[in-house]
């Protein structure tokens, strides 16, 4: 499993060739604020996690410690060339990462990361920025599972038990 890389000081590397990773979830428009977003659908999400981090999750219902979810964040993108309606992911205008390593981050666990549109590494940002709310509403492990149907789907299909069995006392649920 690909494994989050830091500097001497401490800056977490951005992640090669997250790309290729699982995708998890292409969320669009999500926002922290109740502001009215710009004309169009808002901000295009883009969530990726190592395949060993997926199918570990999808095996136990735990993320596995150097899990790295990487988000991408593009504005919409309408009426290019062909286009006469409807909205793409455009513009990248941001990269963010989330790493759970109890070892780096043992109050937390988890810490986060924005590396802005193009930089090379992130410090963690503080602890209020993100944690809180990820440890709040974050519906496994601190992870918005609920936002991202490749794992939403994995977590509630083992929170839901077969109509023929008893339920399996090994199934996650939060």
């Amino acid at each position: 499993m690909a494994e989050p890389e830091y500097t001497a000081e401490g800056e977490l590397l951005r992640p090669r060739g997250y790309q290729a990773w699982t995708f998890a979830g292409g969320p669009v428009g999500l926002d922290y604020s109740d502001r009215k977003p710009a004309e169009g659908p808002g901000v295009f999400h883009t969530v990726y996690l190592q395949p060993e981090a997926y199918r570990h999750y999808a095996r136990t219902g735990k993320f596995p410690e150097k899990t790295m979810l990487v988000l991408e964040l593009r504005e919409p993108g309408e009426r290019e060339v062909i286009v006469k309606q409807g909205w793409f992911a455009g513009k990248l205008v941001g990269v963010a990462a989330a790493v759970k390593d109890h070892g780096r981050f043992p109050n937390e666990g988890w810490a986060y990361f924005d590396f802005g549109e193009a930089g090379g590494k992130a410090s963690a940002l503080a602890p209020a920025r993100c944690h809180r709310c990820h440890s709040e509403h974050g519906a496994d492990d601190n992870v918005f599972v609920q936002f991202y149907p490749a794992l939403r789907e994995l977590k509630n299909a083992a929170a839901a038990p077969s109509p023929s069995s008893p339920p399996d006392p090994s199934a996650y649920s939060k």
